[in-house]
């Protein structure tokens, strides 16, 4: 077996012009791994923002369902204000068919911890990753409201049946309810349309996806019953 003893190094030129070449090489190897690095989060940011794109979409529905029954549900919560007072003075509850409810739908993101986990959050641009976090932290913020929401108008659907007695404690009860059903609403459409302004300062959705979420909204409103007068609402 042939052995190739190294060249001998003949003087400081040598030397520099050996070292220099080691050094040529380990920055062009550096280099080109930190562009495939850098190819790689690039990849990874578009497939992050392709999948925040249709969450997008589902936030903005949901934004414009709001919209379109927003003064539906204030309608409601009125008139069942007056049906509670007068319940309240005479001391019975008239016969309550189906009072309806206010849009209750899922507000979340949940691909954006995946992507935090994966560090591909990291790697956006500084404005955009502050924009898609306000927007997920808002997210959370109407997913608790929705909830609370939720919880608010199952006690008020304790009035729907037959006409029946109605205690002070439970009359209490309902106005407090009311009340803060009427607080959730003006928060849940005020939180609701400025996430959709969030949304569309990003530019990842076109003004299409905009329209065609108000035009599936006002459908939905057609058909919603917090939209239309209580049937067999009886005499007490």
């Amino acid at each position: 077996m042939e052995i190739h003893r190294p060249k001998a190094v003949n003087g400081w030129r040598d030397l520099f012009r050996e070292v220099g070449v080691i050094v040529i090489g380990v920055t062009i190897a550096l280099g080109a791994e930190q562009g495939v690095d850098a190819l790689h989060w690039m990849h990874q940011t578009d497939v992050a923002e392709t999948t925040l794109k249709s969450a997008y979409i589902r936030e903005v529905q949901n934004a414009a369902l709001r919209e379109a029954q927003g003064e539906c549900v204030a309608q409601r919560l009125a008139y069942l204000s007056s049906i509670v007072q007068q319940a309240s003075e005479s001391g019975r509850l008239p016969a309550i068919a189906d009072i309806g409810h206010p849009p209750y739908t899922p507000w979340t993101i949940g691909a954006w911890d995946a992507l935090v986990a994966s560090q591909t959050v990291s790697h956006l641009p500084a404005q955009r990753m502050i924009a898609y976090t306000t927007i997920t932290q808002r997210t959370a913020f109407l997913s608790d409201l929705s909830d609370r929401e939720e919880e608010q108008w199952t006690i008020l659907n304790s009035i729907v049946g037959p006409a029946r007695r109605l205690s002070d404690a439970e009359a209490e009860e309902l106005r407090t309810t009311l009340a803060k059903a009427s607080d959730s609403n003006l928060h849940m459409r005020k939180t609701s349309g400025a996430l959709r302004d969030l949304v569309r300062d990003t530019h990842l959705l076109n003004m299409s996806d905009f329209a065609e979420a108000a035009r599936q909204a006002v459908m939905s409103k057609q058909g919603a019953v917090i939209c239309h007068a209580i049937i067999g609402l009886a005499e007490k």
